[in-house]
């Protein structure tokens, strides 16, 4: 009798408890569901619980793929590469006599959106909203949507329509609806995580965060696979000076939690409003040295209010940023960013290059750029007059004779634009400008960079070749021409102000592979042996 009542009760622990046991039923992460999107051109990992042990299968357009759960009843298994496909498929998952399906499946792209309030502000919410909610079911888009800290076993996947469409994120929607526009045949998945009033820390554990929501709406539904991540939050960090810091870690803890090192952000900047001067700034910093990120700027758009009613805007020039950065249309798909390194100050002027020129620089109102600032060495800014002069912007103050800063828009919308001409909306509207985002630098004279690099006479007698030069994507090879080495060799790289932006050693060769991650922009090149100096050469990255 006593073992009878010890079998009985260990079966109750078993079954209160959850611990896996010869019962554990088979079951699917609850972002898997009917009518989902999966991610085309990727491993598609498929995971959930059953028994410890127990083989498990998946079977999905031809697929036949099998696994086993771990000790704890994991179990994933990870579906080859696909392409966009539309006809709603069936998925079937087994193990032993049980069995999963899901129908109305579909294979295209997805994306996260992700945020605090302005990313989960509503459809209905939004400006001009009603066409948009009529018109929803005339598009293949599929919706999950998650919000406040609930997370993906509260919800369900969703054919966009004119009834679920009007609460979803405005901004993930319009995004999605002009990425469904372009690739026009291919299913396009939005997976909406936000919580109102968050600040950072809730996003992520690391830089001291608490993560709280992280875990609940993106860890939970790791490693679904996903294209990328369009990020608006920032609003509860405007006065953050961390910011960036946090962002930058926030970024690179979800790329390795995700086990994707290039999962692309879409980073939308914050809209025009006091104090938010330190986000914004560090919203651009971030996308211009993070890879694959781009920023997306809205200061120009409607402002002011914490929760700005234009929305649309927001979406479509996200998905611009998305089509051009990750989908490689040929468009230029970034708001002008200034150029650090090319930047440099001549006189009392500051020369301002500029990156994501597109077909040139113009202000709106006709009138000189502004609002531009310069400070010298102490820090106090006084207010500058500009003049665009071809791809720069030269800044000065009289009174500023050796400027070291720069700041731009700080305490206005300000009126710099590149030239674009981007068919949006199924090519019905034409997106004819994007806005400069506001910054604040520091800059140092042209001499000081050449100074710390390398002189004219230098590069004009150096023997080594460097090609291609111009270089693309920070890949080029250096031959050493009738030069005798000894030993290890030190590439050195520094930008236009003495800063080393690549170094590495490498075993002597007459001919040398340099693979980076430099920014385009003009460098310096040197390559060392022990005892001296072997070449010296301009580098330029485009």
């Amino acid at each position: 009798m006593n073992r009878i009542l010890s079998k009985i009760l260990a079966f109750l622990v078993v079954t209160l408890l959850g611990v896996p046991s010869a019962f554990a039923a088979l079951s699917l992460s609850p972002i898997f569901g009917s009518d989902m999107v999966l991610q085309r051109g990727t491993t598609v990992p498929v995971f959930g619980t059953a028994t410890a042990g127990a083989t498990v299968m998946v079977q999905f357009l031809g697929q036949n793929k099998s696994g086993v759960a771990d000790a704890a009843g994991k179990w994933r298994i990870d579906l080859a590469s696909m392409t966009a496909s539309a006809a709603p498929s069936s998925m079937t998952i087994t193990s032993g006599a049980q069995t999963v399906t899901l129908t109305g499946v579909q294979v295209g792209e997805v994306w996260l959106c992700s945020g605090q309030s302005n990313m989960g502000w509503s459809l209905s919410e939004a400006n001009n909203s009603a066409s948009a909610i009529a018109d929803a079911g005339n598009h293949n888009i599929r919706l999950f949507r998650m919000t406040a800290g609930n997370g993906p076993s509260t919800t369900t996947w969703k054919v966009s329509n004119s009834t679920n469409v009007a609460n979803f994120s405005a901004v993930g929607y319009w995004m999605g609806l002009e990425l469904s526009q372009w690739m026009v045949n291919v299913p396009i998945g939005l997976i909406q995580a936000t919580h109102d009033g968050t600040a950072i820390d809730q996003w992520q554990h690391t830089s001291g965060g608490v993560g709280t929501d992280y875990d609940a709406m993106v860890k939970s539904i790791q490693p679904f696979a996903v294209k990328g991540v369009a990020w608006y939050q920032g609003e509860s960090n405007g006065g953050d000076t961390d910011y960036r810091t946090k962002l930058t870690n926030m970024i690179r803890e979800w790329r390795s939690d995700w086990g994707q090192a290039s999962l692309p952000f879409g980073i939308i900047q914050l809209a025009y409003r006091s104090g938010w001067n330190g986000a914004r700034n560090a919203q651009l910093e971030v996308a211009d040295t993070e890879p694959s990120c781009f920023l997306v700027v809205i200061r120009d758009l409607p402002g002011g209010a914490l929760h700005p009613t234009e929305k649309k805007p927001v979406g479509i020039r996200t998905a611009i940023g998305a089509r051009g950065l990750v989908y490689g249309d040929n468009i230029p798909y970034s708001a002008p960013i200034r150029d650090i390194p090319n930047s440099y100050v001549s006189g009392n002027k500051v020369i301002l290059k500029w990156k994501h020129l597109g077909n040139g620089l113009f202000t709106d109102n006709g009138l000189a750029p502004g609002e531009f600032k310069v400070a010298d060495a102490s820090g106090r800014f006084q207010t500058a007059t500009a003049v665009i002069v071809g791809n720069t912007v030269e800044v000065s103050n009289a009174k500023v004779t050796k400027p070291a800063m720069v700041q731009y828009s700080y305490s206005s919308v300000g009126n710099l634009y590149s030239r674009v001409s981007i068919p949006t909306e199924g090519g019905k509207v034409i997106v004819d400008r994007l806005k400069a985002s506001e910054f604040q630098i520091s800059v140092a004279p042209l001499a000081i960079a050449a100074t710390s690099a390398a002189s004219a006479s230098e590069l004009a007698t150096s023997r080594s070749v460097v090609f291609p030069n111009p270089a693309a994507n920070g890949q080029f090879r250096i031959r050493l021409e009738n030069q005798e080495t000894e030993g290890d060799l030190l590439i050195q790289v520094t930008d236009l102000l003495g800063r080393t932006v690549y170094s590495k050693i490498e075993n002597a060769a007459a001919e040398l592979q340099v693979t980076s991650r430099l920014k385009p922009g003009t460098y310096f090149l040197q390559v060392k042996d022990n005892s001296k100096v072997l070449a010296k050469q301009q580098l330029v990255i485009q």
